[in-house]
């Protein structure tokens, strides 16, 4: 261990471990850099969790998965370099560098054609998927729109009257799923006092400081939450529609977050790991922790249109819908009126929790999280490619200059 370079500490290693090695949620210490290169893989240690069961039968063993605990054995792909937007030449390992890759999965055609783990991940290990876990929450939105549970031409305050009066008043469950909800939150995960920090103190992502007087779940903090303008006119991400969401399908199913994935997906995916959600202080789900391997198996089950070894999981009207794109103009004024927010991903779209890339012959859903947790799924290309990482800064858009040529290279690869 070295006192002098935090990145060669080995945290929390010891009985106990020594003080400079200890890493705690309540002092924040967790969410420093590089220490959260650990906590990312390990956060179940340090924060409350609530579980989505896997179920009682045996894990789907995916064709060419690595044996090995560190994954050490898992196939590898052998491209050579890639040529990021920003004009760099990078090896592969400089690459996964750059944008601190914890796991990467790709599978083609549901079988194992690149598997490593770098840092603290490894196949056994949940890691935390920050805001990727919309996307979850986006599937079991459209199913139980399918299912007739959730309207989602329904306003919001009729499912949640607390809403009423709020950024929601008038805004409808699909406007919520599309992130084209007009509200009064600034969202800059690059100033430690923009508005989004104290939203996820309020949410438990974050720890409160000793002083803080701020709604102590998100049901205190969303009601709080204000309209800045007509719903509908552009594309804007803002996390508290991700909560929003969440507290619609319990209301809708009468059923917690964890229990509705782990009954109508989790148990059904093969999936080798329970999922782990984190918790707010009122014991409600926020993001998740799943296993690289776990959240490819997740994505393969988009790109086989619903199906778990010829066996349907999923109506194939849910898996289709992401592939159907969603309205790119909206998103272009989004990028416009946040500045550029999402000019790494112009052309794009966005449509119920799923960011959608769309190349010249055929749309590719994406789930994305802060500090690069990637799931891409491409039909088109027989392709799953699931990423978690440990990213200095929380933008996901941050790596985009990197992750995507890189893509693009793990796609012509298997090509």
């Amino acid at each position: 261990m070295s006192a002098a370079d935090p990145s060669d500490t080995r945290w929390m290693e010891g009985f106990p471990p020594p003080p400079e090695a200890r890493l705690s949620f309540h002092d924040g210490s967790f969410y420093g850099w590089p220490q959260l290169r650990w906590t990312f893989s390990n956060i179940g240690q340090l924060v409350p969790t609530r579980t989505a069961w896997r179920g009682p039968g045996a894990a789907r063993i995916l064709d060419g998965q690595a044996t090995a605990d560190d994954g050490s054995n898992g196939p590898r792909l052998g491209i050579g370099s890639i040529h990021s937007s920003d004009g760099r030449s990078l090896t592969w390992d400089e690459a996964l560098d750059d944008i601190c890759a914890d796991g990467l999965v790709v599978l083609h055609g549901g079988r194992v054609v690149h598997e490593e783990y770098r840092e603290h991940g490894r196949p056994h290990r949940p890691h935390i998927i920050m805001s990727a876990a919309k996307s979850f929450a986006g599937t079991l939105a459209m199913l139980a729109d399918h299912d007739g549970l959730l309207d989602r031409d329904a306003l919001v305050p009729t499912i949640i009257g607390e809403l009423a009066g709020t950024a929601w008043d008038d805004a409808t469950v699909r406007q919520v799923m599309d992130m084209v909800v007009d509200m009064d939150f600034e969202e800059d995960y690059l100033r430690p006092d923009s508005e989004v920090y104290r939203f996820l103190r309020s949410a438990g992502m974050l720890p409160f400081g000793p002083d803080d007087e701020g709604p102590r779940s998100f049901y205190e903090y969303l009601p709080a939450v204000g309209p800045a303008g007509p719903h509908g006119t552009a594309f804007a991400y803002r996390e508290p529609n991700i909560f929003v969401l969440g507290w619609l399908l319990r209301r809708a199913t009468g059923t917690s977050l964890s229990d509705q994935l782990s009954e109508r997906i989790w148990r059904h995916l093969g999936a080798e790991h329970d999922a782990v959600y984190m918790v707010d202080p009122s014991g409600a789900e926020t993001t998740m922790c799943v296993t690289t391997r776990d959240l490819a198996r997740f994505g393969d089950l988009f790109r086989t249109g619903g199906t778990v070894d010829g066996v349907r999981v999923l109506p194939e009207a849910v898996t289709d819908e992401p592939f159907a794109g969603g309205d790119r103009d909206l998103f272009a004024r989004g990028s416009e009126v946040d500045g550029g927010r999402y000019d790494s991903m112009d052309g794009w779209s966005y449509r119920s929790q799923f960011w959608i890339r769309h190349l010249d012959d055929r749309n590719c859903p994406m789930a994305r999280g802060a500090h690069g947790q990637v799931l891409a799924i491409d039909r088109g290309a027989d392709l799953v490619v699931a990423l978690t990482s440990s990213a200095r800064q929380p933008p996901s858009s941050l790596i985009d200059p990197v992750f995507l040529p890189l893509m693009d290279a793990i796609t012509e690869a298997v090509s």
